[in-house]
């Protein structure tokens, strides 16, 4: 009973520290990126220095303008290789302002601002029309005319949307949407794993008990029981425990639904946990839905296993990485997190360890086999801004041009040619050393800076450049084939052999099984959510409030002793959303978003 007493008083301080820096849909794709894409899962633990032999000195006469990143772990100012030299190609050092919606609120409010910021409601607690209203942004409209001219070519429409759906009525541009990509039909982009959000499974463990057949969620539960006995049996982590499932607290409540609930059909959007129903079309707050409600009954099963790590309701985000860096975690939530793992445990001398994606864990759908396409980026998340601090705003927007440009593009996500990747027969790729750095440092590309500024960068990583490669060319299909890990390697050598076909990489496995109809996927993009108006700030904060109150309220639930106790709470939880007001908060985001389904139908791409 104290045990249990103590475990709710670190939720509750947990939960008031947090804030809504984490809202419930932080972090998830709802058309735009992931903390990973951006290299904050890579650089996580590791040490701000430059790749060793690297130059990182600024150029002399450069600006140096400070720019807020939540995903950069080593602020201050950049010596990292691709920092220095886009520094050289642009006059601008960058010197990272990192922290969380407390710090940012701070410094909204001391008028201290850094010169370039991007926006993310969730993440830091302010609303756009905050930032509008307050006079912080800086009119952009003439800085581009005068000197952005790749701003101006490159996915014009994000030009019309920034003022259209980003200007609090002004018809200006403020904010510049980042991460576009144009997706090819005839070619489309197959993604390595999978792309983004969806459970991960060691699949090292999976291939030692058998390769079990998984239909259903309970099965899958049965299997992860299995796992976890074996990897306890064989003392996988050097001692440490074992826990097939675990998780974080510094998210609210992403852990327990967001991977779930995409694997049933719903996208999650950008406003307060909200989802987009894509087998109805509806739009629903996750608490109305039943599939909300079977994901947490998922993990609260999992509890009662004694397959769910209890310091999941308390630990952060990156205690998590390291669990799973330890051999210590048998499930992962998506692809961004497990690329990463995969390459940290061979580089910890275990290759053959990771997790890959099952084509059945018992939910209907497999997200993100083909990447579908992105021409307003990801709309609001993230979109860039100066300040109308900013000490030097014609070198911020000619910084910001050059981020939007394909050679910005090329060095943000692949770094320098020469250097980092080099062109052999007339095909851009990695260098060897690259490469065999890349698998034996954990955190050799945080050091050199490749990719994890992407934040900055108008074009997605996947997005083709004029000379027929992508902006990252570890994306190349002749770069996924060739640089196999073992556990990919494993994963594609035994699909080969019990289907009679070679494939190049685990995409493929994937993607085959998707054109034979084999497995579900969505691959459509859907234009609405990007074009949603954010409701008044009232309706913003009864929301945000009953997160908080979720956030506590369904780790009671997924810990219930049993099942009668779960039905208890979860009617526990709907009397009290209803108390805070939590029923017309949302029918007026709803509301929102069927207007935004209207001008969708008359928004028009140049």
């Amino acid at each position: 009973m104290n045990t249990m007493k103590t475990l709710w008083r670190r939720i509750m301080v947990l939960t008031l520290c947090a804030g809504l820096a984490a809202s419930l849909a932080a972090c998830g794709d709802s058309g735009g990126t992931s903390p990973a894409e951006s290299g904050a899962a890579e650089s996580a633990g590791s040490e701000p220095a430059p790749a060793e032999g690297g130059d990182t000195a600024a150029p002399e006469g450069a600006v140096t303008l400070t720019v807020w990143n939540s995903e950069v772990m080593t602020p201050g100012v950049q010596t990292s290789e691709v920092a220095v030299e886009l520094a050289k190609r642009t006059g601008v050092t960058m010197d990272i302002i990192q922290g969380d919606a407390q710090k940012f609120s701070l410094l909204l409010a001391g008028g201290d601002l850094p010169d370039i910021i991007y926006s993310n409601p969730a993440q830091q607690n302010v609303t756009l029309d905050t930032l509008l209203d307050g006079g912080h942004l800086l009119e952009l409209d003439d800085l581009i005319a005068e000197h952005a001219p790749n701003i101006q070519n490159n996915f014009p429409s994000r030009l019309d949307f920034s003022r259209q759906y980003l200007s609090g009525g002004k018809d200006k541009v403020f904010l510049l949407p980042v991460l576009a990509y144009e997706a090819d039909p005839e070619n489309p982009d197959i993604s390595y794993s999978i792309a983004q959000v969806g459970l991960m499974t060691r699949w090292d463990v999976y291939a030692a008990i058998g390769y079990p057949e998984v239909n259903t969620p309970d099965e899958y539960l049965d299997v992860l029981s299995q796992m976890q006995q074996y990897a306890r049996d064989n003392d996988m982590a050097d001692g440490k425990q074992i826990y097939a499932i675990s998780g974080w607290s510094d998210w609210g409540l992403w852990p327990w639904w967001l991977a779930n609930m995409r694997e049933m059909g719903y996208q999650d959007l950008t406003i307060s946990s909200m989802v987009h129903n894509r087998n109805t079309d509806e739009v629903q707050h996750i608490y109305r839905t039943e599939a909300f409600w079977d994901s947490l009954k998922f993990y609260h099963k999992a509890y009662n296993m004694g397959i769910l790590d209890p310091e999941a309701f308390t630990m952060k985000s990156d205690q998590f990485w390291d669990k799973c860096h330890e051999g210590q975690v048998m499930m992962a939530y998506a692809s961004w997190q497990t690329e990463n793992m995969n390459r940290t445990l061979g580089a910890k001398g275990h290759p053959e360890w990771g997790f890959e994606k099952l084509p059945s864990d018992g939910y209907p759908i497999v997200w993100g086999i083909v990447s579908p396409g992105a021409p307003l980026g990801s709309g609001a998340d993230y979109a860039n801004a100066i300040t109308t601090g900013c000490k030097d705003p014609v070198a911020a927007i000619k910084f910001l041009d050059y981020c939007n440009s394909e050679e910005g593009a090329r060095l943000i996500h692949s770094g320098i040619e020469g250097v980092h990747w080099e062109t052999v027969d007339g095909v851009p790729r990695f260098t060897d050393s690259f490469m065999e750095m890349s698998k034996t440092d954990e955190h050799y590309r945080n050091k050199t800076g490749v990719t994890i500024y992407n934040k900055l960068c108008g074009f997605k990583e996947i997005q083709m450049l004029s000379d027929g490669f992508p902006a990252d060319l570890n994306k190349s299909n002749h770069v996924k084939a060739e640089n196999l890990l073992d556990v990919d390697r494993a994963y594609v050598e035994y699909f080969s052999e019990q289907r009679g076909q070679e494939y190049a990489y685990p995409g493929t496995v994937l993607e085959d099984m998707m054109k034979k109809g084999e497995i579900e996927t969505v691959t459509d993009y859907v234009l609405f959510p990007t074009l949603v108006q954010q409701p008044d700030t009232e309706t913003m904060n009864v929301l945000a409030q009953c997160e908080q109150y979720m956030n506590v309220q369904c780790v009671k639930v997924i810990t219930a002793a049993t099942e009668a106790e779960f039905d208890q709470y979860r009617q526990e939880a709907m009397t009290e959303l209803t108390a805070k007001g939590f029923e017309a908060a949302a029918d007026t985001v709803i509301a929102a978003y069927d207007q935004a389904k209207k001008d969708a139908e008359t928004f028009e791409f140049k």
